[in-house]
């Protein structure tokens, strides 16, 4: 209606002022259409004939105003109804390269995670795509941070949360309380893998004897949350101190931090290389060999695969150590 009401008043005007001014053309005609349906009126172009003066009364006064409020009412609508949508989770992630955060235990607990993200230099300006039926809604405002709201369970809610595009998924414990959150968090996990295998995910767990339970889907990481912070209570007993160098080396927001890189050479021996390194303030602290982690390094030769730990100020990568070392 929109279009007939512009396309109307153009053929009225063009056709009857034409005759008195051969100057005028189409443009001009459709611009002074679009000026008057929307109620600017720049004065440059006017009907002076009885005839165009009459096409502007039919299609601008009474079908082009009725029609243009109408549809600038319906865009204001549709504008709403997105911006509600992607409150409350119900729209569509356009996200690409991004980070999954499954599950939402607490505000607390995940804004906490994405400090420590945003304070990595290689993921920090990652977006973050958050899964969860637990809210209606975000309880904060954070750039970059979208929500999706529906069941960690659901393939359709992963693809709503473009989890095909994600670089990694982390999926977090829904309740701390509940002995079953484990085998929910192991489902999330398999059905993440089905969604597409590549994707690197860090799943929690609370209990360790739940551990079997990621056995059967493709969970590149587990991390034992509270077995980890029950032994590090226990040690702070023991060894006070302990508990503040390793909330140090565990936070990108904190100096010196933990890093892992994959080790690509054979026969390369550790423990010269962690002498070496020494003097550049990065200490070698571990080398996992599959399930194994070694942490005597006299003898030890590096192996394709391994992962080497250590702790620096900057993350390097196997061959940049090897050349920081000279190794």
């Amino acid at each position: 209606m929109l279009a007939v009401a512009i396309v109307g008043n153009a053929v009225c005007y063009h056709s009857f002022e034409r005759a008195l001014d051969p100057t005028i053309s189409w443009g001009d005609s459709f611009w002074y259409s679009a000026v008057s349906i929307t109620t600017i009126g720049y004065g440059d172009l006017a009907a002076s004939t009885t005839g165009a003066r009459l096409g502007t009364v039919v299609f601008i006064v009474l079908l082009g105003l009725m029609s243009f409020s109408l549809f600038f009412g319906m865009v204001l609508d549709a504008v709403a109804i997105a911006v509600n949508n992607a409150q409350k989770g119900l729209g569509r992630a356009m996200a690409k390269d991004h980070i999954l955060i499954v599950h939402f235990p607490s505000e607390q607990r995940v804004t906490q995670l994405i400090q420590e993200i945003r304070s990595d230099p290689e993921q920090g300006a990652c977006e973050i795509v958050i899964v969860s039926d637990a809210i209606d809604e975000l309880p904060f405002t954070l750039p970059d941070v979208i929500f999706v709201r529906g069941s960690s369970h659901d393939i359709e809610t992963y693809a709503r949360a473009r989890a095909s595009e994600c670089r990694m998924a982390v999926v977090l414990s829904p309740d701390y309380g509940n002995r079953n959150s484990d085998a929910i968090v192991a489902a999330a996990v398999s059905v993440i893998d089905r969604v597409k295998a590549e994707i690197y995910i860090v799943a929690e767990c609370l209990d360790e004897k739940h551990r079997p339970l990621f056995d059967s889907c493709n969970c590149d990481a587990i991390v034992l949350g509270m077995t980890i912070a029950g032994n590090l209570l226990i040690q702070e007993v023991h060894d006070p101190g302990i508990a503040q160098l390793i909330e140090v080396l565990s936070s990108n927001r904190r100096g010196t931090t933990l890093f892992s890189i994959e080790v690509y050479d054979d026969g390369v021996a550790y423990n010269e290389m962690a002498r070496a390194l020494l003097g550049r303030s990065v200490n070698v602290m571990a080398v996992n060999r599959g399930l194994e982690t070694k942490t005597i390094l006299d003898g030890l030769d590096s192996k394709i695969g391994d992962r080497l730990v250590y702790s620096a100020t900057q993350r390097a990568d196997w061959h940049g150590l090897r050349a920081m070392s000279g190794c």
